[in-house]
């Protein structure tokens, strides 16, 4: 099996607006032990050389390797989308989610494991640990969390109406409703060969890229991946291991 650990980052014009990402880096470092795994980090290509240079000597014992997303994320022509809902929240936030449920595949098709590390979740527990859940679940996280209902406004309907349409050619494992919650994807540990298998969850993927539902009503990763795992995996697909440790710096709080 060939694992990756994953992180969405941005290019400064400061070498030293790096600490954070650095600092996550220094706590994998700490808590993996197989240094081997690929540690990406995705970028729009404005990380300069100089830059990645200095990012790598900070934690030479990890496995880096910087790869450029702009060909397959962030496309110009979801900038003109009219937001219908949360103007709060930017383009660039919604990139990001948009590249967490529908880029980042083409990013990782050499690998069967990918977890995702954000740049402000710093590690307190064995990263080892999450890959050896891999073998066992499809998806993997710290926690699970709710979603507001002003940035998943139609999110259920979209999905049980996907569904309807589709009941003759997948089978489905509910069609009940649910609420908008979903696995705390800023740590997200996901099987990716066995997702790519399941041929509903691609239909369905492209089904929400194709509505534009994320830039026009910021719907996010987190509760994407709720519906997900709720209609075409099975709740027992997901494991929520409270073993795993770390601080979330933006919401300034530790999970577990």
């Amino acid at each position: 099996m060939v694992k990756c650990i994953t992180v969405l980052t941005r290019g400064y014009y400061n070498i030293e607006q790096y600490q954070k990402l650095i600092k996550r880096n220094k706590h994998i470092s700490s808590n993996l032990e197989d240094k081997t795994i690929d540690n990406l980090i995705f970028h729009e290509g404005n990380i300069t050389e100089q830059h990645q240079i200095y990012i790598k000597n900070e934690t030479p014992e990890l496995n880096i390797k910087f790869i450029n997303i702009s060909n397959i994320a962030f496309q110009d022509d979801k900038k003109n989308i009219e937001i219908e809902e949360a103007p709060e929240y930017g383009i660039g936030y919604r990139h990001m989610c948009s590249f967490w449920f529908i880029n980042f595949f083409n990013a990782v098709k050499n690998y069967d494991k990918m977890l995702r590390i954000d740049e402000d979740c710093y590690m307190d527990s064995k990263i080892d640990n999450i890959f050896q859940q891999l073998d066992k679940y499809i998806f993997v996280s710290g926690v699970k969390s709710g979603d507001c209902d002003f940035v998943t406004k139609g999110l259920n309907k979209f999905t049980l109406d996907f569904i309807d349409k589709h009941k003759e050619n997948f089978n489905f494992k509910t069609i009940l409703p649910k609420p908008p919650d979903g696995p705390y994807t800023n740590l997200f540990g996901l099987a990716l060969d066995k997702i790519l298998n399941n041929n509903a969850f691609q239909k369905y993927k492209n089904n929400v890229d194709i509505s534009n539902m994320i830039y026009k009503r910021r719907w996010g990763d987190l509760p994407l991946w709720g519906e997900v795992i709720y209609y075409f995996f099975e709740n027992d697909t997901l494991k929520i291991d409270n073993t795993i440790k770390y601080f979330h710096d933006s919401h300034n709080m530790y999970v577990n």
